[in-house]
């Protein structure tokens, strides 16, 4: 038989408490949002532009069948 000797772990034997750190932000994460707000902004202009467009300046065509 052999005898386990156990023995309380001290504040001494704990390895020291570290803060996290942050890694730094991507540097073209900037830029990405940008582009993407961009887009967004040209896109909702676009629609603004054709749902706002007069029918009467589509066709001749299609301004006398409206009118009938």
């Amino acid at each position: 038989m052999t005898t386990q000797t156990m023995t309380a772990q001290t504040f001494a034997d704990l390895p020291p408490i570290r803060m996290e750190t942050t890694t730094a932000a991507n540097p073209l994460r900037s830029v990405l949002v940008t582009v993407f707000v961009l887009k967004i902004a040209i896109a909702a202009f676009l629609i603004a532009t054709v749902s706002l467009a007069p029918p009467v300046s589509a066709n001749a065509h299609y301004t006398t069948l409206a009118s009938n």
